[in-house]
């Protein structure tokens, strides 16, 4: 992954690189009594790309699009994408989608075998190996793979009130996915088809587990939140939003 992004990574003294450093730094010191946490060798890489994406590797390589942290309104938004993405690393998430999924094109196999046994008809294994690949990919494959979405929301969430961040930030930042899905009005993948929750379910999800974060966040010493809550400014800025273009026609006629 290195030597396909090496020619768009951006040096160490650019000052976005610079930043997101900082926070994982402040992650690493934050969480150090975590398993994994230290003994880990977190290498950042910031790429130059306009998608808005990230991901860790198993061995604590971080890359980050610069999509990312234009997409990111502050440094919240990007600590807690930071810590999901450092958390799918700690929970060894790519290790154990592999084992699932070695388990079910074993047992997939085996089904085959018994089916074409049964009936020794080419275009008979042909189709039963189609409808079996996309059974796999569908009902197994990605629903399990939202779940580890899920499940790296919540330790990214833990791990970044432990860094004192305003963890009311996380659901901001898929609700603000959201209104720019809306307002550019391309059509969404559903869930169903998707390795990932939608921003509206990821939302939902978060805002479930801040209460819980901030306890964890309060138990750490940190300063108090600030005034007014993350949430309710973008609510009402994604409302007028929103309406602006309906208000909008409505003065043209």
């Amino acid at each position: 992954m290195i030597e396909e992004f090496k020619d768009i990574m951006l040096s160490k003294e650019d000052s976005r690189y610079q930043h997101v450093q900082r926070i994982v730094d402040l992650l690493i010191s934050s969480n150090s009594d975590l398993p994994g946490v230290f003994e880990t060798e977190w290498v950042v890489h910031v790429v130059e790309n306009p998608d808005i994406n990230a991901c860790a590797l198993p061995n604590g390589q971080i890359f980050v699009f610069t999509g990312l942290l234009e997409a990111a309104l502050d440094a919240h938004q990007l600590s807690f994408i930071l810590g999901h993405e450092m958390a799918h690393a700690l929970l060894e998430h790519t290790a154990e989608m592999n084992s699932v999924s070695h388990f079910l094109d074993f047992f997939f196999l085996v089904s085959l075998v018994i089916i074409w046994a049964i009936c020794p008809v080419d275009s008979l294994a042909i189709m039963g190996q189609w409808i079996q690949s996309t059974l796999k990919k569908y009902m197994f494959d990605r629903p399990y793979s939202r779940t580890l979405e899920a499940e790296a929301d919540q330790v990214g969430l833990q791990l970044v009130a432990k860094a004192c961040v305003d963890v009311r930030a996380s659901s901001v930042f898929w609700k603000q996915m959201e209104v720019l899905g809306t307002l550019s009005k391309d059509t969404p993948i559903p869930e169903w088809l998707s390795t990932h929750p939608s921003h509206e379910n990821r939302a939902d999800h978060l805002d479930r587990l801040i209460p819980e974060a901030i306890k964890l966040r309060e138990s750490c010493n940190c300063p108090a939140l600030p005034f007014p809550d993350p949430r309710e400014v973008f609510n009402l800025t994604a409302k007028q939003l929103l309406q602006a273009p309906e208000n909008a026609i409505t003065a043209n006629k």
